[in-house]
């Protein structure tokens, strides 16, 4: 250990303070391992480099009308029949064990609804009163056919039983302005009109205070049902967004964005600048049959989240040029909802089996790396909605009987409950030094690599910083490191830079999340296949992190 001393004058002050660095750099006794089986890398703490408070809505999930999210998923059913599975419900018909999961153990904050694709030709109005009337309306965006008995009024009452807060998108497909206003007004008007008194008509006297409301999905792609030019679609936009907002000044409104990178995004942006709030973005680390004869699937799916991160930085400088561009001081510092994102591989997750992927863990390396890439960005990113939560491409499978947790779920939980702070404490994401060899491979997308001519790092790394409300000189810091190469394991070197009023911790928790196999996945026959492992050890300032292998680290200072 080296002790640093550094003078320095504190403003209105004439004497000298003495402030203590403490920085240390102790050496771990580590498994017996040769060294060339055995890559380094070293990285640095400083919890005074705060990038930015972490928003809990980060941790957000998405539910829509596809497969068996809803009907067999969110409620009893499986599939769109009366037909109910041998597991608890609420009185509603709601599956207690997936709202335990939700509510309770990855403790979503927002959920989006009703779609995704599905919301382009949703008419609400057929999903409300006595379900027995409701009409049954193809499905056009993933086929079949549409019940509407999980309407406005359900998952009004799904999100008060999961504790969550709804964030409805609406259809800019086949809707039309009306239907959005009377939308509005059937969920958050206290006046006296048709539709606001429709929805006391049907039970619910009090509004629901809907107070996310995303302008359209995905308007931009050939798969969507009435899909626009991103000229069109923003003067559209921009006439919903001014009537919206006089029907409720209160709501916050999403502009529909692409990847964060495109020209469709720099249109909507300047055009939508002073009318919205947050602009999203979808992104999936995604694989397709072209990406599997040369045998780098696993380095496509762990770096791909690589992608996310220049998207955010793109559409950072976006929203600012858009703000100078609009020349008018109400232009608004507009901040990104990732509103879609995951690890979707398009072969296994299909519109036949209702996306319903199996998750290996690949994908949970993946899933740490997103979380790492929107601790990282946490002064651009305010809201990332996790796609989906159930069944489709999702963290749990439910069946008649129960459910089981897949790989994806861990990261999710571990990121969800120690990567966040509370109400009196706020999480605050740091700024890391990471120094690690690099991917240079494969990507996908390909142009990762072309951007990043450093390459893609092993060690990729996230951290924040929670500070004791009762007592300032205490702290935690929360730190997560993915190991992403697929057969080398690392000995991580840390620096951490403590002010002298603290001391040094001496232990560290440890949750990791590993297996062998990089294809191992969990089932319902073998739920626990892969699963965290926690502990606690002596802090030396030395860890051995596997090959292919995730690790949360929480160590107290003070």
């Amino acid at each position: 250990m080296r002790l640093l001393l550094s003078g320095s004058t504190a403003r209105n002050r004439n004497q000298l303070q003495l402030k203590l660095l403490l920085v240390f750099n102790f050496s771990l006794t580590l498994p017996t391992m040769n060294d060339s089986d055995v890559l380094k890398a070293a990285i640095v703490i400083d919890p005074s480099r705060v990038i930015a408070p972490v928003d809990s809505r980060i941790y957000s999930g998405f539910i829509e009308h596809l497969g068996r999210c809803i009907y067999g998923g969110i409620i009893g059913s499986e599939g769109s029949t009366p037909d109910q599975p041998n597991v608890p419900l609420t009185r509603s018909g709601f599956r207690e064990d997936v709202l335990h999961v939700i509510r309770d153990e990855l403790c979503v904050p927002i959920v989006r609804w009703p779609g995704g694709n599905f919301v382009s030709s949703y008419r609400w109005k057929d999903g409300i009163g006595p379900k027995e009337t409701r009409p049954r309306r193809p499905e056009l965006a993933w086929g079949g056919e549409e019940s509407n008995h999980f309407g406005t009024d359900e998952f009004i009452e799904w999100c008060r039983n999961a504790n969550v807060e709804p964030y409805i998108c609406l259809n800019m497909g086949t809707g039309t302005l009306e239907d959005a206003l009377d939308w509005l007004e059937y969920c958050n008007s206290t006046s006296n009109t048709y539709w606001a008194s429709q929805r006391r008509k049907n039970g619910n006297v009090e509004p629901y205070r809907v107070k996310y409301w995303g302008l359209g999905n995905e308007m931009w792609g050939p798969w969507q049902v009435g899909q626009l030019t991103a000229k069109e679609y923003s003067m559209k936009a921009l006439q919903w967004a001014r009537a919206l907002k006089r029907l409720d000044p209160n709501i916050t409104l999403v502009s529909c964005g692409e990847t964060g990178i495109t020209a469709w995004d720099y249109t909507v942006l300047r055009e939508l600048i002073q009318e919205v709030d947050l602009h999203s973005v979808h992104l999936y680390t995604s694989l397709g049959d072209r990406d599997r004869a040369d045998g780098w699937e696993y380095e496509r799916n762990v770096f791909g989240p690589q992608a996310a991160e220049i998207s955010l930085e793109v559409v950072q400088r976006l929203i600012d040029l858009a703000r100078v561009e609009s020349g008018a001081s109400s232009a608004k510092n507009v901040k990104i909802a990732f509103d879609e994102w995951g690890s979707w591989d398009e072969t296994k997750g299909t519109p036949q089996n209702g996306l319903e992927q199996r998750f290996t863990l690949t994908d949970a390396l993946a899933i740490a790396s997103w979380l790492n890439v929107f601790i990282r960005k946490a002064d651009v990113v305010k809201m990332a909605n996790y796609a989906q939560a159930v069944n489709v491409i999702a963290p749990i499978i439910t069946s008649s009987t129960g459910l089981f947790k897949q790989t994806i779920y861990h990261p999710l939980r571990l990121f969800s409950t120690y990567m966040r702070g509370t109400s009196s404490s706020l999480a605050r994401a740091i700024s890391l030094s990471v120094d690690s060899p690099s991917y240079h491979g494969i990507t996908l997308p390909t142009w990762i690599n072309q951007l990043r001519e450093e390459g893609c790092k092993y060690i990729d790394a996230s951290a924040v910083v929670i500070h004791d409300p009762s007592d300032v000189t205490k702290q935690s810091i929360r730190l997560a490191v993915v190991n992403r190469h697929k057969e080398m394991a690392f000995d991580v070197q840390f620096t951490l830079h403590v002010d002298g009023s603290h001391q040094l911790p001496r232990r560290v928790a440890i949750h990791e999340v590993y297996h062998v196999d990089v294809g191992a996945s969990n089932s319902f026959e073998n739920p626990n296949n892969v699963r965290v492992v926690s502990s606690e050890e002596d802090w030396e300032g030395v860890r051995r992190f596997k090959a292919h292998s995730f690790s949360l680290l929480i160590f107290n200072v003070g």
